[in-house]
């Protein structure tokens, strides 16, 4: 169609460029794809209440309920103490939109099955955007010390100014403090004066919560007119609170607040705290709108802040944590390894190619290709990020492979001396259904991603969609395009140094065509060589160490650390001030962040790290060895404070988990009471160092708390004439305080709590009540225990576990599964207990069989489509025999490497699968048409060598060459890249050996055996 008309080919491959340039710089671009757990949380606040009581009135009512809604896979809950945490995890593909409100209308339902006193369940859907892009802290500068005022006058700047400013920002959905200073104002009552005057405590509340009323009572109305009444009776200064009447005295006088306590403005109980290297610092977490791109908000977010700066030279602003460098740092670096990995692949060209202008001809579809996929990517919304990325820098030297078929065939007809425009056009059309049915097997790997669910189709259909649209590019342009070029650019014969190299190649092909006829004659060796191979590789299989995800180059190292359960906030920070003075004597690392207590109640991975006793540290490395030395001064930490747990975490950015108690092997015990399935745990623990020696079991969650249990006497309550509720009220006014009212301040609101006048009291015998002008030891009224409890326990499935972590390794389950399994079914009806196997090792497992499912189903479409292509059953088998020697040389390649088999690697491998069998169909195709028009089967294997040589080996050198700059480790990011690199490069090359030599051998014998049997027919087809 095009063939007679250059300049509209040449306008539209201009505009497919310009198009493709313009949509580059506006794709969105992310580290890896926007992948949302199908998952829900719901948080309810159940203050005071110890984690066995939260378990059984909040837990268990609400797991009843919940379970029924729709698309639940799996319940899974923590009790804490004051806190529950249920996580519904959702079937992949529910929409998530109609779960959320799903779960609303049935927590609404199941409201007042809750204690009274429990807060509104609060439901969390954490996506990407809820991870923050950014932290920053901020200090007052030039302050002495960062005392209670100059923290509060901090915090109220950054709330009033610095958070609003960053929230108007584009692309900034949010802003959170963390660290953040909290006033109250605490009145400190004296119990003796309110004695004194008659006076209870909740008279006083009562009193001051009146102080602080605003109500509409209705409106007057006056003819035409309507006027509203309006009580105001609000605070609005700390002297309003002072001068509040409490009592009028029998002389007329009225007694004021502050005749009968003191009141002040202090800090209240913090829930957070921010150390950046043991300075007190405020931390801002800036999170991005959803969809927003992550580098361009970072910009914005980094010129927001400069500016402010400028405007506030008071206070000192820095950006402490971003990972918006690292990701366009890494796409960067990918974009660079497709532009480098284009021109070798294009080098190639000229090697084997007669004609010097033939390789610019050919040339012109990477780019059109790779620019056409921009526009596409652009249009169906699909991400920048390493993912897709690596699926056009994986198919580089695959977009040269239709043209070169086309062209070969093109200049075949043009040898037999037809114009170049009828050879142009009849060359195309001959070989457009093997081109396309060609790139469709190659595609067709990635159709069984439809049916493969969870993280793994999710995570990966960016890369098949990438792959595919640019494979699909390249096959328009072989058609459509490349004919016209071929017809006004080619040249006419080889000239100069490429003469030199072409008779260079035919020698090397007659060595070919000689060391193939002794490898026929003789396959007993071949043969060998190729099981012992196999065998080979299957050991190097099952040593590879197996991940999720690649481990990449470290930026920072973080540890979360557990202190006993009882410790409080002030005593986490204490003790993160220990461990990074203990860090900074021993390095030299500066800008070590310690986070504790609880920091942001909207993201799934953080909340269930959190807690008063728990922080994390993190510090910045610049290396491997910098990591290392890191990781070994916490594991003499560890060893120092032994009471303490020091648990590594993954690095966010590329998919680690933020778990810090999952173990490879997990072993639950299903009970309600708990100490009776810790001597259970026991016996489980007993029973299989039987079969595996030296097995030991530790409690998951192994932390306790002491809290102090009082039964009041109620004889003793009537005997001193006071109520339960007076002395829950004392005891409250005496610990963390009496919530009164909300003072508003402007647009603060401050809380007011009464408090306590006297010493601070450790321990209830040593607690006074002074009620109604009496004084009553606590002692006297409540009888007093210290109990242990649970600081954190776990139901799954709406039952009581107890979870033990193994010390079983993942190699120990990949070899010993089965009989580990036997031992604990066989305990399990010993005992009668049921116990349930879980740990990261098995879902490691789960995601190994889904991806090998995988390739089952593609070798199998691929068969499927060769054999309606060839109407045959016999000559697809030969050419799938391409496949396992491909995974043979992936294997080779990441055992080698030192890289372990992770999702990335064996998504290589995966589409591997499809372009092992192009080179194996150019091989076998031409033997079975050269063999039917002939007759001479060996005639056919010789010719086949020689005519097939040159393409075959360059479609692989111009895919392995494309791979090259993958493999070379620079640059953020580079592991995710090299993974996906290093098992496609290792498999082409042996599967392109397998196609030279290994390929003919089995087509000669089976047709070869057809032969012997059908001798006369074949005998008389040789005659002719």
């Amino acid at each position: 169609m095009l063939l007679r008309k250059p300049i509209a080919s040449i306008i539209l491959v201009l505009a497919v460029l310009i198009f493709g340039g313009i949509t580059l710089s506006r794709l969105s671009i992310e580290l890896l794809p926007n992948v949302n757990p199908p998952t829900l949380l719901i948080s309810t606040e159940y203050k005071g209440a110890p984690a066995a009581d939260v378990e059984y009135r909040i837990n268990e009512r609400l797991e009843g309920t919940l379970g029924s809604v729709r698309g639940v896979q799996e319940t899974r809950s923590l009790s804490r103490q004051g806190q529950s945490l249920i996580f519904l995890t959702f079937k992949w593909g529910t929409d998530m939109d109609l779960a959320f409100l799903n779960v609303r209308e049935k927590l609404d339902q199941a409201r007042p099955l809750l204690p009274q006193n429990a807060e509104r369940p609060q439901l969390v859907y954490s996506s990407a955007s809820d991870e923050p892009i950014a932290t920053i802290a901020v200090t007052l500068k030039d302050a002495e010390n960062q005392s209670f005022g100059n923290r509060l006058a901090t915090k109220r700047w950054a709330e009033q100014v610095f958070t609003r400013r960053l929230e108007q920002q584009d692309g900034i959905a949010q802003a959170l403090l963390v660290g953040e200073v909290e006033p109250e104002v605490q009145i400190n009552y004296d119990p003796k004066l309110l004695d004194r005057y008659g006076l209870t405590l909740t008279q006083v509340q009562q009193i001051i919560s009146n102080a602080n009323v605003f109500s509409s009572t209705g409106e007057l109305r006056d003819g035409w007119y309507r006027y509203a009444i309006k009580i105001q009776s609000r605070i609005e200064t700390i002297e309003d609170i002072e001068s509040i009447p409490v009592i009028s005295l029998a002389n007329g006088r009225v007694l004021t607040l502050s005749e009968i306590a003191d009141v002040e403005i202090r800090e209240a109980d913090p829930s957070s705290f921010a150390l950046l290297d043991n300075q007190e610092v405020l931390n801002v977490l800036v999170k991005k709108e959803y969809g927003a791109n992550t580098v361009t908000v970072f910009e914005t977010l980094q010129n927001a802040v400069n500016e402010i700066k400028t405007q506030n030279p008071e206070f000192d602003i820095q950006i402490i944590r971003e990972d918006a460098t690292y990701i366009e740092n890494s796409i960067s670096n990918l974009l660079q390894t497709l532009i480098i990995g284009g021109i070798l692949a294009f080098i190639v060209l000229f090697l084997f190619l007669d004609d010097i202008r033939s390789p610019f001809t050919i040339g012109i579809s990477i780019p059109v290709s790779i620019f056409l996929t921009f526009v596409i990517m652009y249009l169906f919304d699909i991400q920048l990020n390493i993912i897709s990325l690596s699926g056009l820098t994986l198919g580089i030297g695959l977009l040269l492979d239709n043209s070169i078929v086309v062209l070969e065939n093109i200049n075949r007809y043009k040898k037999q001396g037809l114009d170049k425009y009828e050879a142009a056009s009849k060359g195309t059309k001959e070989i457009a259904l093997a081109v396309t049915a060609s790139t469709f097997t190659t595609i067709s790997v990635f159709l069984p991603l439809i049916f493969l669910g969870g993280f793994e189709g999710a995570f990966f259909r960016d890369l098949a969609a990438t792959l595919s649209i640019s494979l699909l590019s390249s096959l328009l342009i072989a058609l459509v395009i490349l004919p016209v070029f071929v017809v006004q650019f080619s040249g006419k014969g080889t000239s100069g140094f490429l003469s030199r190299i072409s008779y260079g190649l035919d020698t090397v092909i007659q060595k070919y065509e000689r060391s193939l006829a002794k490898a026929i004659n003789k396959p007993l060796l071949p043969i060998l060589f190729t099981l012992v191979v196999s065998v080979i590789a299957g050991f190097a299989f099952l040593n590879i160490q197996k991940n999720a995800l690649p481990e990449g180059e470290p930026e920072r190292v973080e540890y979360l650390v557990t202190l006993p359960g009882n410790t409080s906030l002030r005593s986490s920070k204490d003790a993160s001030k220990t461990i990074t003075d203990f860090i900074k004597r021993e390095t030299d690392s500066v800008q070590i962040l310690s986070v504790g207590g609880y920091t942001d109640n909207t993201s799934l991975s953080s909340i269930q790290d959190e807690g008063l006793n728990k922080f994390k540290i993190t510090v910045p490395v610049q290396n491997w060895q910098e990591a290392y030395r890191v990781e070994d001064l916490f594991s003499s930490l560890q060893k120092t404070y032994q009471t303490w747990s020091f648990s590594k975490q993954g690095d966010s950015r590329i998919g680690g988990s933020s778990s810090s108690v999952e173990a490879p092997v997990q072993f639950s015990v299903v009970g309600i009471d708990r100490n009776f399935s810790k001597r259970i745990g026991l016996a489980l623990e007993d029973y299989m160092s039987k079969g595996f020696k030296e097995v030991s079991l530790s409690e998951k969650f192994p932390q306790t708390v002491e809290a102090y249990q009082l039964q009041l006497k109620n004889d003793r309550l009537l005997f001193y004439e006071i109520s339960e509720r007076d002395v829950i009220a004392y005891l409250e006014s005496l610990t963390r305080g009496m919530y009164v009212t909300d003072w508003n301040r402007q647009d603060e609101q401050i809380a007011i709590r009464l408090l306590g006048e006297g010493e601070n009291l450790t321990d209830p015998q040593e607690i006074k009540l002074n009620i109604k002008n009496k004084v009553i030891p606590l002692s006297e009224i409540a009888i007093i225990n210290v109990v242990d409890e649970a600081e954190q326990i776990e139901r799954l499935e709406q039952s009581a576990i107890l979870t033990y972590n193994s010390d079983f390794t993942f190699v120990d389950w990949w070899w010993n599964s089965d009989e580990i399994q036997e031992q604990v079914n066989d305990f399990m009806q010993r005992t009668g207990h049921e116990i349930k196997i879980g740990g990261t090792a098995l879902q490691l497992i789960n995601l190994l069989k889904e991806l090998g499912l995988l390739l089952s189903i593609s070798v199998l479409l691929i068969y499927l489509i060769l054999a309606i292509q060839y109407e045959n059953l016999k000559y697809p088998f030969i050419i799938i025999l391409a496949i396992p020697f491909a995974w043979i040389g992936s294997v080779f390649a990441l055992y080698l490497g030192g890289v372990s088999l992770n999702a990335l690697s064996f998504m290589g491998i995966l589409i591997l699968t499809g372009i092992a069998v192009n080179d194996s169909i150019l091989k076998v195709d031409f033997m079975r048409r050269y063999y039917e028009e002939t007759g001479n089967l060996e005639e056919a294997v010789r010719e086949a060598g020689k005519n097939r040589f040159r393409p075959v080996v360059m479609t692989s050198l111009t895919t392995i060459l494309g791979l090259i700059p993958m493999l070379i480790p620079f640059g953020d990011g580079y592991v995710l890249r090299q993974s996906l690199a290093i098992a496609l490069m290792g498999g082409m090359v042996t599967s392109t050996l397998l196609t030279l030599y290994l390929i003919p051998m089995v087509f000669k014998w089976i047709e070869g055996r057809k032969r012997i049997k059908n001798g006369s027919i074949k005998n008389v087809s040789i005659k002719n």
